[in-house]
């Protein structure tokens, strides 16, 4: 059976009311997810194939409606592919950006979330949303009420504002305070707040939706409204001030094999959550600019205090910290100001990812009102009040997102640029390897010989590198230089883009230079086959210990080529080889790749020699002094470089790269021919033994921390204009009124919420199938049947909390019924 994972990256743009329609789409990804989970976690075999998801939920549980349909769609496809669906990365802005928000909480801890329905329903109303002390009494501006009766008697009024429901909450918005946001960001962030926490506890500890060792990260965009100075350097003059206004804020959660958990979404963290729900939906002259002392506020104001604020901030901060700036008098503005469509926090996300088993890697955007082509240039000059409108709101929100789709087709292009370099190289080093190994390749291998075996063919990889190899060298020690540097800039609190961290860096060189293990060096000295580890060249030694990216990327390489064996299961040459075998190396090399990350991020730094680090290298440098910053930094270098020596003593100590690489070959080592196919098991020795090989060849055609997972990125949108199961064309109320039209009438709340649900049901399970099937299959399994099935339990869950739809619903359940008939 072949195993595969469908992993979602998800990108949820901004619009306003429409947050209503991407609240259904994002509930409904829950639910597959859920689903998922469920299929999963039972035994292979007969047990799924008779399951049911009913069998996991206690009888009449509201929750729960098309988790039922998802689980008989992984049924069906379980009789072709072994398909897991999860969602690891959400990226999303301003009505997006809530919406991620709850959806990151609930994936984390695998927690409820039909309490939203009635958040979204009854608060995101504009008779709730006005700020009380600005809201219109019956004699406010009461000129205001024939203008816009006779506005709804015009042909565009009789369609806007035919609805009286819409016209009396227009007549009190129009009639309440101008020029000043008439919104309260406090009854928002406290109805945000009240619902994340209401989303309530795991059920037991541990519990997630997410796979052991795979993070989930989400990242909400903001615009700080005063900006980030910083200082950056150039030629003339030393450095320059620029400001940046985009800001991300991120959290994130995992839990490892031996049961540690780190989670940035358990209850005590909803006060952060819901400020980002807040300040990302500040939408400018709606809602009044958000600031972190809001939450402190509405805590003190129900008696308590913000106990993970600390935390919070210097996680989401620290720049700012460390640049001695104050967050807490800053203030944020909508995050869909600058980063309507924020595709690149998603996009850095996907990479470097570990991988359970073959990953079909789509990034998933949902756009519920996808731009339509603008009518051709007339000649005519724009008059004054549409260029101030487009160029203060319309042109900014709506950046083209050519770029991003332009970066991943280029990143297809190289991930299947460097998987043609492998497989056309595989039988080459298969045979460089075999001549190096100190045996029989077929016989069974002690922990030394493995060890000398890898030493063999990094040296013979070195030779048949040629003068290409020097290119290599220059190009790792650039990369290792920059981790140690990075070491040293966290030991010392500065912040990557600070004059601090370039100080740093430039005394690092230096002294690099100077002990000739700097990728500057006139030539690189080699030392002969079987020299003692004490004396080999000084740069060959800074690798040995430093070089945490070879470690990761042989790592990854591994789980690559691990993965490739699942689909082979059964095949002839791998007879006798079982999927255990491979879960338990995999588990094996997931738990090195986790002592390797923790290196990269300082955390295996021992508190000794941090206090070192921030002896040597902690300053503050001012403007005045900046102007000098090359000199100092020579000077400093030249003056402390026995000091400098024993502080890259202790990082290599504290890092200890050999206790790493030991395992493997303790690993490798327990590959006995007696428990593995010959093919299995040459194939996993050939692998790490000739990973060098490998990686001389692709280093310097692209860089492996950029390809991450080694798997391309499909692309697939989720709006309406996509889902025409049931009906085609504009079906969403809420884009009227400049997409605030959902906040005026709970028939449009109820409209979009309904349809958001059905037009991810249609998209989800077409996204599910073509990962599973592909084209060339897709006829294997009735995707219309398990559409409807979906389409009807939504509509009977929905039936009695949609009132005012009722007339909506029995339309659909008529279309419904039609389409069956006619593929009957």
């Amino acid at each position: 059976m072949q195993e595969k994972e469908l992993r979602l990256a998800l990108v949820c743009f901004g619009g306003v009311s429409l947050a209503i329609y991407m609240h259904g789409v994002v509930k409904e990804i829950l639910k597959l997810v859920r689903a998922s989970r469920a299929y999963h976690v039972l035994p292979k075999g007969e047990a799924r194939a008779a399951a049911r998801f009913a069998d996991n939920i206690r009888p009449g549980d509201t929750e729960y409606d098309s988790e039922h349909a998802y689980f008989e769609l992984l049924q069906e496809l379980g009789k072709h592919v072994d398909l897991r669906v999860v969602v690891d990365v959400i990226a999303g802005a301003s009505a997006g950006g809530i919406n991620g928000i709850i959806l990151g909480r609930a994936l984390a801890h695998d927690l409820r979330i039909d309490h939203f329905r009635n958040l979204w329903l009854n608060e995101a109303d504009v008779s709730r949303l006005l700020d009380p002390e600005k809201r219109a009494n019956p004699w406010s501006k009461a000129y205001m009420r024939p203008v816009l009766w006779l506005a709804s008697r015009s042909r565009f009024g009789r369609l806007m504002l035919g609805d009286t429901e819409i016209l009396d909450k227009l007549s009190l918005f129009t009639r309440s305070r101008w020029f000043q946001p008439p919104f309260d960001g406090q009854h928002l962030l406290r109805q945000l707040l009240a619902g994340l926490e209401a989303m309530g506890d795991p059920d037991h500890a541990g519990s997630s939706l997410m796979p052991t060792n795979l993070a989930l990260d989400l990242f909400v965009t903001l615009t700080d409204f005063y900006g980030f100075q910083q200082h950056i350097p150039i030629h003339d003059p030393p450095f320059v001030r620029d400001r940046e206004h985009r800001h991300v804020l991120r959290f994130a959660y995992r839990r490892w094999s031996s049961g540690e958990e780190h989670s940035d979404f358990a209850r005590p963290e909803a006060p952060g959550l819901a400020f980002a729900g807040r300040a990302t939906s500040a939408f400018p002259g709606a809602f009044p600019p958000a600031q972190l002392g809001d939450v402190d506020r509405l805590l003190a104001e129900q008696g308590r205090d913000w106990s993970t604020k600390a935390a919070f901030v210097q996680r989401n901060f620290g720049d700012y910290l460390k640049a001695g700036l104050d967050p807490e008098l800053t203030s944020f503005v909508d995050g869909g100001v600058l980063a309507n469509k924020p595709f690149a926090a998603a996009m850095k996300a996907i990479r470097g990812r570990p991988a359970y088993r073959e990953v079909d890697r789509r990034l998933v955007y949902i756009d519920p009102q996808p731009m339509r082509p603008p009518p051709p240039p007339t000649g005519r000059v724009p008059g004054f009040f549409r260029v101030l409108k487009g160029s203060l709101s319309d042109i900014p929100r709506n950046e083209p997102i050519a770029d991003e789709l332009i970066w991943v087709s280029r990143f297809n292009e190289r991930v299947r640029h460097l998987r043609g370099v492998i497989d056309a190289t595989q039988p080459q080093i298969a045979q460089l390897v075999a001549e190096s190994a100190p045996q029989n390749l077929d016989s069974a291998l002690s922990e030394s010989e493995i060890r000398l075996w890898r030493l063999q063919a990094s040296e013979r990889a070195v030779r048949e590198a040629g003068f290409a190899y020097e290119g290599y060298v220059r190009l790792k020690l650039g990369a290792v230089l920059d981790f140690v540097g990075k070491l040293v800039c966290n030991a010392c609190g500065y912040g990557e883009r600070s004059a601090e961290a370039q100080w740093t860096r430039r005394a690092l060189l230096h002294w690099a230079q100077d002990r000739q293990v700097c990728h500057t060096a006139a030539h690189f000295e080699r030392a002969p086959p079987g020299t003692p580890p004490h004396a080999l060249p000084a740069w060959v030694r800074f690798l040995l210990r430093f070089d945490v990216s070879f470690r990761q990327r042989r790592v990854r390489f591994l789980v690559q080529r691990l993965n490739q064996l699942y689909g082979k299961l059964g095949d002839t040459e791998h007879r006798g080889l079982r999927a255990e075998q491979l879960d338990e190396m995999k588990r094996v090399l997931y738990e090195a790749q986790e002592t390797l990350r923790r290196f990269d991020s300082g955390n295996g730094i021992t508190a000794e020699t941090k206090e070192a680090i921030k002896t040597l290298f902690f300053r503050r440098i001012d403007l005045k002094r900046a102007e000098h910053l090359e000199q100092d930094a020579t000077t400093f270098a030249n003056a402390n470089l026995a000091t400098i020596d024993a502080m890259i003593d202790a990082l290599g100590r504290d890092i200890d790269l050999d206790r790493t690489t030991d395992g493997l070959d303790a690993l490798f080592a327990q590959v006995s021919p007696e428990d593995w196919s010959p093919a299995a098991r040459r194939d996993l020795l050939v692998s790490y033994i000739g990973f060098p090989f490998w990686d001389v060849l692709t280093f310097t055609i692209t860089n492996w921390r950029d390809l991450g997972e080694f798997n391309e990125i499909k692309i697939d949108r989720i709006s309406p204009e996509d889902a025409v199961a049931i009906r085609r064309g504009n079906t969403l109320k809420g884009v009227n009124l400049g997409r605030f039209g959902g906040f005026f009438s709970r028939a449009h709340r109820e409209n979009d919420y309904l349809w958001g649900r059905l037009h991810a049901i249609d998209r989800l399970i077409d996204i599910v199938c073509d990962s599973a099937l592909g084209h060339d299959r897709e006829g294997l399994i009735d995707r219309k049947a398990l559409k409807l099935k979906a389409f009807g339990l939504v509509l009977d869950r929905e039936a009695a909390n949609l009132a005012v739809s009722r007339n909506l619903i029995a339309d659909l359940r008529q279309e419904l019924a039609v389409i069956a008939a006619e593929s009957a």
